[in-house]
């Protein structure tokens, strides 16, 4: 789906895991690299975050121009606690979102996120099935890209560093980028 600011300030309101609600100013002058998932996932959402952090690690000192943002499926059972659990095994940059039900299925909605769960087995463990894209937001708000699962981290940091060399023609104040692009 292509994405409008109004779809990127959904995310405005949910918590992050420390128990505070984040703003626009937590995420003013970087790039942010979403993902969507949940902790109890068995594999889709390990991956995407190894993922992730691959993109970050590829990026060098670039890094601190994109911060990592892992947005759960599950609230019941993704706290703000359990999320810094679970993305402090793989980037401790990561911020974690989390919120009530309907803000979580608002902000799903708003980035075209599809869920579908599974029914519990006889321990009461549910899984749920869900889209796994990423997505590339710029430091002004807007929705630059979506890519596929699949797609690899070298491809994203790829973009990631295209963008970075041409970031003076846009004008977009990123702190101090223009002075670490390529």
């Amino acid at each position: 789906p292509v994405l409008t600011r109004s779809n990127v300030d959904t995310l405005y309101g949910l918590i992050d895991q420390s128990g505070k609600p984040v703003s626009r100013d937590d995420f003013r002058g970087r790039f942010a690299l979403v993902v969507f998932g949940y902790t109890a996932c068995p594999d889709v959402c390990p991956t995407a975050m190894t993922h992730v952090t691959s993109v970050m690690e590829k990026l060098g000192d670039r890094e601190k121009h994109v911060n990592p943002v892992f947005v759960t499926f599950d609230p019941g059972r993704d706290a703000a606690e359990v999320l810094g659990e679970y993305v402090s095994h793989f980037d401790e940059r990561t911020i974690a979102l989390t919120g009530s039900p309907d803000k979580v299925r608002e902000v799903q909605h708003a980035f075209g996120g599809l869920t579908v769960p599974i029914p519990k087995d006889e321990d009461g463990m549910y899984f749920i099935a869900h889209s796994a894209a990423k997505y590339l937001i710029s430091p002004d708000g807007k929705h630059l890209y979506g890519f596929d699962h699949d797609v690899a981290p070298e491809k994203i940091a790829g973009y990631l560093t295209e963008i970075f060399a041409h970031i003076g023609m846009w004008g977009i104040p990123v702190l101090d980028l223009k002075q670490s692009a390529v």
